[in-house]
């Protein structure tokens, strides 16, 4: 797979401040949140676990020299972010709405038989772009069952429905993930032909049924019990406390 270059590019950060307030949308668990990026220094961080990822690692896109991967798509994008308690980016995935053209129209149209425009005749976003830190890929956090990849699944989740207002997200991704969204209590269908890419990955497009995700997505609600709970012990810790 390949994206245009556009790393040596500063896409401007009113893409996210010129649309609805996104401060209420992301987790906080014990040592870690999620979160939308606003800041330009926020979108940075996730745009160097990317090319952390997709440039050096992946090798899908050419490396750049100032250490970012940015492609055109970002400039719409909603940019979803897992740091941990010292502020170190460890997860990225991105938010595209669909009233834009989408990743999908690009480079994986082999997977869409029909096209993107009936998925998004359907209230639908595009959700791509997933980058973990290798350290926290396969590993619960906070201990608890939460992923690195739940959090910002649950973030997305809500991002899509709650900002957005919309019912569901097309997702490409290896046919394993489809297996494991659906395990875990996606509400997941295919929605085209596996299909293998120039350097041999098989990938599918699936699409995910928010109305019903929001609900059987066990991991969704694991991130709102420990928010809730933090929340909880951060207000009793400013209570003030009797005195004899």
């Amino acid at each position: 797979m390949s994206s245009n270059n556009l790393s040596t590019l500063n896409l401007p950060i009113t893409n996210t401040l010129d649309r609805p307030d996104v401060s209420n949308i992301g987790f906080v668990i014990p040592g870690y949140k999620s979160y939308i990026a606003i800041t330009q220094e926020q979108k940075d961080k996730a745009y160097r676990l990317r090319h952390e990822v997709y440039s050096k690692e992946l090798k899908w896109v050419p490396e750049s020299p100032d250490g970012r991967e940015i492609d055109e798509f970002d400039a719409h994008a909603f940019l979803v972010c897992v740091e941990n308690d010292i502020g170190d980016l460890i997860g990225t995935i991105r938010v595209i709405d669909g009233d834009v053209k989408w990743l999908a129209d690009a480079f994986f149209v082999d997977t869409l038989p029909q096209g993107s425009a009936p998925i998004k005749k359907r209230s639908s976003v595009e959700v791509s772009r997933n980058a973990i830190s290798p350290k926290y890929r396969h590993i619960s956090i906070s201990d608890s069952n939460v992923t690195v990849l739940d959090m910002l699944l649950a973030t997305a989740v809500d991002c899509s429905w709650d900002l957005l207002n919309k019912k569901h997200i097309l997702v490409t991704a290896t046919p394993v993930m489809g297996i494991v969204l659906k395990r875990r209590g996606g509400a997941i269908d295919q929605v085209g032909p596996i299909v293998k890419m120039e350097d041999g990955c098989k990938i599918a497009s699936f699409l995910l049924d928010l109305e019903i995700t929001r609900d059987t997505y066990k991991l969704r609600h694991s991130c709102i019990a420990l928010h809730e709970q933090c929340i909880s012990n951060a207000t009793d810790g400013d209570k003030p406390v009797a005195s004899a």
